[in-house]
């Protein structure tokens, strides 16, 4: 594939700037051509890095990567003024400049934050048409929210719905929305990002860093071979609330443990002066890139810290990956994903970050282990990097998920070798549009044309609701698609309101041209899905159509199985459609082959007989379903 990337964080920025670069490398390793768009590296100091100078636009190749940097104001201080010129220069000069670098692209994935990348991001999409993967790596508007405006002032009060409707569009926008925290797909969904668009796609560590073997630097740094090690390296900030950290150096035996503080940031004064009393502690600055390695083999144990916000238990640092792939036990001062992760894999221990003494106890417990028992659970630490984060599991995900929104490949591996099964995507809207017409040629949406098609097809990509499912061959053709909803009694409802002016111009046109269609057409227009009150939590089957070509041999069963067991994932407890009861006689024995029950029969204002099937995908439903019945 041709892939983009946009984001402003690239290499050689170190940490979790570093990651696109990592993403991305691998991609060229399989054999994609990746370029990406990105900014002046000038994290984490706003400091240009060694051999880059501003201006407007520079083209370089670095491991293979083709890479286009624009101008951007550089900063990193605590002025929230400063940072918005940063992130706003490179969102504009990205446009300008950058996008021509993408053209042709089959899929662009996005770093969305910050979020001035919709800029180019919604340029690339609406006006080239390309498939888009968002990845939410800080959650907005809530990140900007904690850290730049106070909660309940009237700037956050104006600026809160300013900022949601912006995400927003750029989720509308997207092809598939994926997280790298586990309980931020929960959060996405809240917001209603349809469940069929969110993915989650951990980062890994950049393991040609991050790994074990490193030369240990005790010697250099004066560091007995039997003192317990725990090293912080990372940022020096509000946001990590290492005082605590400071507090709890103070109870500890010099003799026996050392502290190592290893970065920098705007709270490092602060530290060391906290750090005066407590002789266990060292500051040694900033450690290049390429020393990491060794100082997490001086390592015993690794420091994870966050202040308790409304973002923290949502928030997976990166240092988390970058200290199970060094196979170092980690003491995590946090709440949330982070501590899952660590806790319950064996690879760490928990401790309350508020709380010096918990802080304390913590190192304790696990100094008590030995150097060995810590190398241990360090073993234990590298295991979990191996069975959760590795570049090549992660990158798995991620080329997977690209290549999904390009229409190029399977989601899974519940089909045949030449048939396989994916959530609807925008690139399918034109392919199921003229499938509809072939597979149901005299169906009244069918007289409707394929912009009415297109129009009634693009909604089911912008509801939360929404169940969809493609069947694509081997070479990514479209050969059957199957939609529906969890929420039928609001869906059309919403669907008309999303989509009004494309089915007001459809409709308009389709009116004037045969007047005869026009009053069923306001029906079809103001369609609310025929539910069942006795058939609570059914998902609604709205349209299914196969390649005629493809009858007969159980492509119609997988689509369909698909389409179930995607309504079951996203919460209904039975699911239902309505079919012609009359000179149909080979799809209702279809139905009723693969389980569907008939619950019912009634008529259209056009007097057409309807026979309504249901399906349990539960246990309670089925029994409640046997007694509606």
């Amino acid at each position: 594939m041709k892939i983009g990337m946009i984001t402003q964080w690239y290499d050689p920025e170190p940490g979790p700037a570093s990651l696109p670069g990592v993403l991305a490398r691998e991609l060229v390793k399989r054999g994609h051509s990746v370029n990406v768009v990105t900014g002046f590296p000038n994290y984490p100091e706003g400091l240009l890095a060694d051999g880059y100078q501003l201006q407007p636009r520079l083209r370089e190749t670095l491991d293979g990567v083709n890479v286009t940097r624009t101008f951007l104001f550089p900063s990193h201080d605590d002025s929230l003024a400063k940072r918005l010129i940063n992130y706003g220069s490179f969102g504009a000069s990205a446009t300008a400049l950058g996008l021509d670098s993408l053209r042709g692209a089959d899929v662009v994935w996005v770093n969305y934050s910050p979020i001035t990348v919709a800029l180019p991001m919604l340029v690339q999409r609406y006006l080239r048409g390309t498939p888009i993967i968002s990845e939410v790596a800080d959650l907005w508007p809530d990140t900007v929210m904690v850290s730049g405006f106070p909660a309940g002032s009237a700037v956050g009060k104006v600026a809160a719905p300013v900022l949601n409707a912006w995400v927003s569009s750029m989720y509308r926008a997207s092809d598939a929305v994926v997280h790298i925290a586990p309980s931020v797909g929960g959060i996405l969904a809240e917001r209603g990002v349809p469940a069929g668009k969110i993915t989650y796609v951990p980062k890994p560590a950049n393991e040609q860093v991050f790994h074990p073997g490193g030369q240990s630097m005790r010697v250099e740094l004066g560091i007995g071979e039997d003192q317990i090690v725990l090293v912080y390296a990372g940022a020096m900030g509000q946001a990590q609330g290492l005082d605590t950290l400071m507090t709890a150096c103070k109870s500890l035996d010099p003799e026996r443990f050392v502290c190592l503080m290893a970065g920098g940031g705007n709270t490092e004064e602060h530290l060391r002066s906290l750090a005066e009393s407590a002789p266990s502690v060292r500051f040694i600055g900033r450690v290049p890139q390429e020393q990491m390695t060794d100082l997490m083999a001086t390592a015993d144990i690794a420091y994870i810290s966050l202040v308790e916000d409304p973002l923290t238990p949502l928030t997976m640092p990166s240092k988390t990956q970058a200290i199970l792939a060094s196979g170092t036990a980690a003491l995590v001062a946090a709440i949330g994903d982070v501590v899952d992760v660590v806790s319950s894999s064996g690879a760490g221990l928990a401790v309350n970050q508020t709380d010096p003494a918990s802080i304390a106890a913590g190192i304790r417990q696990l100094a008590a282990l030995g150097r060995d028992g810590l190398s241990t659970m360090g073993a234990t630490a590298r295991k979990t990097y191996q069975d959760q984060f590795s570049l090549a599991a992660t990158t798995d995900l991620a080329e997977h998920t690209m290549a999904v929104a390009a229409g190029r490949t399977a989601l899974d591996d519940t089909g045949t070798p030449s048939l396989s099964t994916v959530p609807l995507r925008r690139v399918h809207i034109e392919s199921v549009a003229r499938l509809h017409q072939q597979a149901f040629p005299e169906f009244f949406l069918t007289k409707l044309g394929p912009g009415f098609l297109r129009e009634f097809y693009q909604g089911f990509l912008e509801d939360p609701t929404a169940v969809s499912s493609v069947l694509l061959d081997g070479s990514g053709r479209v050969r059957g698609a199957a939609v529906g909803t969890t929420e039928p009694a609001g869906f059309f409802k919403r669907l008309l309101k999303r989509r009004l002016v494309g089915f007001a111009t459809k409709s308009a046109a389709i009116a004037l041209k045969n007047p005869v269609h026009a009053p069923r057409l306001l029906r079809a227009v103001a369609y609310r899905g025929e539910v069942s009150d006795n058939l609570p939590g059914a998902a609604l089957l709205s349209s299914i159509c196969v390649d005629p070509d493809l009858q007969g041999q159980g492509a119609g069963r997988q689509l369909l199985d698909a389409w179930t067991n995607q309504a079951q994932r996203q919460g209904a407890s039975s699911v239902m459609l309505t079919t012609d009861a009359e000179g149909n006689d080979s799809v209702n024995a279809f139905y009723s082959r693969l389980g569907w029950t008939l619950h019912d029969e009634y008529s259209t204002p056009e007097n057409r007989r309807m026979n309504r099937y249901v399906k349990a995908v539960n246990t309670s439903a089925s029994e409640r379903i046997s007694e509606d019945a």
